[in-house]
């Protein structure tokens, strides 16, 4: 449940609230408590929102004077003891909800008040936004996109269990409440893992491996099986097999091979079919298309996409198939297509806000979801895209910086994002995030400590 002003902390926070007071860094807490960096900013993020509070100096006198840390052995210049705080010797005391708010409270609640009041008279007001155009290169302000600022997620993430192995480059598809993770890259190459995430419970179980261990696929759910063409192996040479695994008896079959070998595509399923829109084929990026009818058990051309690359993303809204961003190679792109079965012709889309590749992609409640990118440019917010209005607009990430080659999903209403690659290291980490219509995005309410 996304945490709100006034709610009591948990142990945990508790315990990095003690930290946070001793001064220690987020990477050091992290250390400390056998967790991810980017798990003790979520926390924090929690802890803030929970106190009112934006800064950790903020944080820890509000500890010291709520009474929920107790400091010992420091003495004024009287003499007299004041306390100190140690690590692993915190006394911590369970916040209870009070009666009266301290005097930061209030004030912090004034100024949410007036930035409210602000946003809802001003709502005219043009948003403009800073363009990344390449690797750190700022060439000045976008043009102005109406619209943008809105946003159907509730703009709280929240942390679910996390993936059992870091990895990057994994296909991922929901199915009856669960969600299964094949294959993908992590610190010792391509793995075949499967692994099933169960939504209700927020748990994780084992399936078996793919035959093979590729990574930078794509995977659909496709008459109540997961479907998984293709696939690069550790030294980057696509391969052509397709595997279809079957939840019920926990088990793998052959389908009919790509036309040829690929992977970093984009995949969706439409009607009972499933299409591929290009990818990486050993040599080069290519712009192709192709459809897989399981009755048939064949794959066909058709109209290809205008654009070469690969790492990007697909989506279905209606009748008409989305292809967004993607990497030719050498930048990320804001390509956007779109692709009609029936008449299978393609049109151009509106640009995405900026530049992304390596992205997951989903839609749901009418509206496309890209989350993640950050391959050459920075990474500030995830974004969305109306096609009944022709407009991308801004959502709220649980990262920024670079965090790119992820897998997403969505369930009833809420989304998913799983794993990437976080520039430095594999991630692990599983985020949530309901969307909720009609509920406002407000710039800097989702802070990043």
């Amino acid at each position: 449940m996304p945490a709100e002003q006034g709610q009591p902390l948990s142990e945990r926070e508790l315990e990095i609230t003690a930290l946070v007071a001793e001064g220690v860094t987020n990477r050091e807490i992290a250390e400390r408590l056998f967790l991810s960096p980017n798990t003790i900013k979520v926390h924090l993020r929690n802890i803030f929102t929970k106190n009112g509070v934006s800064t950790r100096t903020e944080l820890s006198m509000m500890a010291v004077q709520e009474g929920w840390i107790v400091l010992t052995n420091i003495e004024n210049e009287f003499g007299v003891s004041l306390g100190e705080v140690q690590a692993g010797e915190t006394d911590i005391v369970t916040p209870q909800f009070i009666a009266s708010w301290s005097w930061r409270r209030w004030i912090t609640l004034s100024f949410s008040f007036v930035f409210i009041i602000i946003v809802m008279v001003l709502p005219g007001l043009p948003v403009r936004q800073v363009a990344s155009t390449g690797p750190g290169q700022i060439f000045g302000p976008a043009p102005e996109i109406p619209g943008q600022g809105q946003s159907d997620a509730d703009g709280r993430w929240k942390e679910g269990a996390p993936l059992p192995v870091r990895r990057a480059g994994m296909g991922v598809a929901s199915l009856d409440g669960k969600a299964y993770i094949i294959g993908g890259i992590n610190a010792e190459g391509t793995t075949a893992r499967t692994d099933i995430y169960d939504i209700i419970t927020n748990a994780w179980e084992t399936g078996q491996p793919r035959p093979v261990a590729l990574g930078n696929l794509e995977a659909v759910a496709l008459s109540g099986n997961v479907f998984v063409p293709g696939g690069c192996d550790s030294d980057w040479i696509p391969q052509n097999a397709v595997h279809i695994y079957k939840p019920q008896t926990d088990t793998w079959t052959l389908a009919v091979p790509l036309p040829q070998p690929l992977c970093a595509y984009a995949l969706a399923e439409f009607q009972e079919k499933v299409y591929l829109f290009g990818g990486w084929n050993g040599d080069t990026y290519t712009a192709l298309g192709f459809v897989y009818d399981p009755v048939e058990d064949d794959w066909r051309s058709i109209a290809p996409p205008t654009v070469v690359r690969g790492f990007g993303g697909a989506a279905v809204i209606g009748d008409r198939i989305f292809y967004i961003g993607g990497f030719d190679g050498r930048r990320e792109l804001d390509n956007c297509e779109v692709y009609s079965p029936e008449d299978d012709e393609w049109e151009v889309c509106p640009p995405m806000l900026q530049p992304r590749g390596g992205i997951g992609v989903a839609a749901t409640t009418g509206r496309i979801y890209v989350l993640g990118g950050g391959w050459s440019s920075f990474l500030g917010f995830n974004e969305q895209f109306s096609p009944e209005n022709g407009q991308w607009t801004v959502m709220d990430t649980p990262m920024v910086g670079e965090w790119r080659n992820v897998g997403a999903f969505v369930w009833e209403r809420s989304l998913y994002v799983i794993g990437g690659w976080g520039g430095s290291d594999f991630l692990n980490l599983t985020y949530a995030v309901e969307i909720m219509p009609f509920r406002v995005f407000m710039p800097g309410t989702f802070r990043t400590p």
